[in-house]
């Protein structure tokens, strides 16, 4: 049987006072309202005037009969039917109560919004001004948060997990362009409540003046990049080594955005990962870490910085270590080192090494001479000059390149057992084979191998193995005619297709498996090893999954 629920009289609300950057008072209601009213007329969720509460936040509802709010389920529309992003009881926003339809998240009465009072401010960090630092409190009792920010306040980008723990609650909004204004919002959650801030803006200034070389993006097919172009962390510091091309004055991590634009810079050359030749975030996104080639050194070292960039970051010396590192998710960090803590050119293997950043305690994982010392030996040039590591998520593994003995290794972790051997002269598939290699890529059934090919004729190569039957099929030989005589990376994405970097002449590719170009970045200087990412917040791949 329908009835019409009484109307009641608006309750009194808070006053929203909004201030720019630095003291943000905001208060959020329902979350809802805002926009053209809801609510009242039947676009508002289920039979009319059934369930939810009566007719409140807003006084007599502007959008149609009076608290026409949802269903009995409180579900006031589709999805939050109230407004895309409006501010609760404003004049135009009427229909439902604080606590029934209308809300921002409020469908299905699984979370009612209400009101609360919040304090935003909002900083540019000094080191790196693309990143915004954003301290904020609430008046209620809270359990989990999230800031959405981007260019198009109705539109939002990007989203930052909130974490609790941190003092004024104490997040970094990353992946903004230089001297671009971003809109702002918090969406606080706690008791099976829902709170939403005004909307503020902040504006990003700009990284310092060449810190960094021009990027240029050729879009051979854009809608079928992953994660529309994704986010590219990597560092310049190699140019000038010995068999790297160029010159290069400054070290420098730095992040691409989607569009190619550089949206994070950090200038090392003054720390210990000068001559960078690896960065990487950490496995939780709070922190970047970076280390410097020291091929022919005994200077190894591993630097992390937070993203702000602000401080003088921590600083891990590690004699003999080399070119790479990968990051656990237990938070430790791999890297590989001569036995006797000697340059990388010396003869000999190599072990493996897991380093404890809270103790900053290393202890050694693998060692590549029992394995492999006699396959080395016999080699011209009797060293297995490892190059390259990752961890295979798919096998819980790490994956080791000898470059030398063009043969990549996989190894239990924790446990230091060797599991496989593909390429050179151990390989356990005949018909699996390339001539010095770098970066790579393996999976309990396929992998991918960035073969410099010795002379630099750079082939990305793709095959499938039955571990069982000890069988390989070749699926892949991407030959663009790029030289790349030292370093190189390939990584396959969670989308299937395969990133490429090339870092001899500063290039990337992004390609599908069969070796279609999609899309193709180039810069004027060599760069490192990447990290291809859909998001700055989060694991890293190949932790991340989507």
């Amino acid at each position: 049987m329908r009835h019409t629920p009484r109307r009641r009289t608006a309750p009194t609300r808070r006053l929203l006072l909004v201030a720019t950057i630095g003291s943000l008072v905001s208060c959020s209601s329902s979350g809802s309202g805002g926009s053209p009213g809801s609510g009242g007329s039947t676009s508002a969720g289920g039979s009319p005037g059934s369930g939810g509460s009566p007719s409140s936040a807003g006084g007599s509802a502007s959008g149609g009969s009076p608290g026409a709010g949802g269903s009995s389920t409180g579900s006031g529309g589709s999805m939050a039917s109230g407004g895309s992003k409006g501010s609760g009881g404003s004049s135009s926003g009427a229909g439902g109560s604080v606590l029934g339809s209308g809300g921002s998240n409020g469908s299905g009465g699984a979370s009612s919004t209400a009101s609360a009072n919040f304090t935003v401010n909002v900083t540019l960090s000094t080191a790196i001004p693309t990143v915004a630092i954003v301290t904020w409190s609430v008046d209620v009792s809270i359990d989990s948060a999230v800031i959405d920010f981007g260019r198009d306040a109705s539109n939002f980008e990007f989203q930052a997990p909130v974490d609790l723990s941190q003092s004024g609650y104490r997040t970094l909004l990353l992946g903004m362009k230089q001297q671009t204004t971003y809109s702002l919002r918090i969406t606080a959650m706690g008791g099976g409540k829902t709170y939403v801030s005004n909307t503020t803006t902040v504006k990003t200034g700009a990284l310092t003046n060449g810190l960094l070389p021009t990027f240029t993006k050729m879009d051979m097919d854009a809608s079928s990049l992953y994660a529309g172009g994704a986010f590219t962390v990597n560092c310049i510091g190699l140019a000038g080594s010995p068999g790297l091309p160029g010159t290069t004055s400054k070290s420098v991590a730095f992040i691409l955005d989607k569009d190619a634009d550089v949206v994070w810079g950090l200038d090392l050359t003054s720390t210990a990962a000068t001559n960078c030749s690896r960065a990487r975030m950490s496995y939780d996104g709070q922190s970047m870490y970076a280390g410097n080639f020291a091929n022919a050194a005994t200077n190894g070292a591993i630097y992390r910085i937070g993203m702000d960039g602000v401080g003088t970051g921590t600083t891990w010396k590690l004699p003999g270590r080399s070119h790479d590192f990968a990051v656990l998710p237990n938070g430790h960090i791999m890297y590989f080192a001569t036995d006797n803590m000697q340059a990388n050119t010396t003869p000999g293997t190599e072990a493996v090494f897991d380093l404890d950043p809270s103790s900053g305690n290393s202890s050694k994982i693998y060692d590549e001479q029992p394995d492999f010392g006699t396959l080395v030996a016999s080699n011209g040039s009797p060293e297995s000059h490892t190059n390259h590591l990752a961890f295979s998520a798919d096998l819980q593994a790490i994956t080791i390149s000898m470059l030398i003995p063009s043969t990549i290794a996989v190894v239990s972790y924790p446990g230091g057992k060797l599991l496989s051997t593909f390429g050179g002269g151990q390989t356990e598939y005949s018909n699996m084979a390339w001539t010095w290699q770098h970066g790579h890529d393996v999976f309990k059934d396929h992998l991918w191998v960035f073969n410099n090919n010795m002379t630099g004729n750079a082939h990305v190569l793709g095959f499938t193995y039955n571990a069982s039957s000890k069988t390989a099929t070749q699926t892949l030989d991407y030959n663009p005619g790029l030289q790349n005589t030292t370093f190189g990376d390939v990584k396959e994405l969670p989308n299937g297709n395969v990133f490429i970097t090339y870092s001899d002449t500063g290039g990337f590719h992004e390609i599908t498996k069969t070796g279609t170009l999609l899309r193709k970045i180039t810069t004027t200087t060599a760069v490192g090893y990447s990290e291809h990412r859909a998001t700055l917040y989060g694991p890293p791949p190949p932790f991340a999954k989507n």
